[in-house]
């Protein structure tokens, strides 16, 4: 057996071992989310989308915002800085 074919081979059979373990352990992690899945983590799972949703719909907002021809800036609501150190101008004496 050659160098070439040996390579082939041994990488045909690391992939199949790998893909088939991943497989393996998706396959496990869904029947057991089944069986782990109490009604708060559902609840939780469904506010965590709901406000992922939320965010994306002012993302996308936003930026339909921006891309329009009119470039206002009264249009456009821009993000708010926070001012951290605003009143403190010099370091604190010890």
């Amino acid at each position: 057996m050659d160098a070439l074919t040996h390579t082939i081979l041994a990488l045909g059979c690391i992939a199949g071992a790998y893909y088939g373990g991943r497989a393996l352990q998706v396959q496990e992690a869904r029947r057991m989310w089944r069986s782990i899945t109490t009604p708060e983590v559902k609840r939780e799972i469904e506010l965590m989308n709901a406000l992922i949703e939320q965010m994306s719909d002012e993302d996308r907002q936003y930026t339909e915002s921006l891309s329009t021809d009119d470039f206002s800036t009264e249009s456009v609501s821009t993000p708010c800085q926070l001012e951290l150190f605003a009143e403190h101008d010099e370091a604190p004496s010890e």
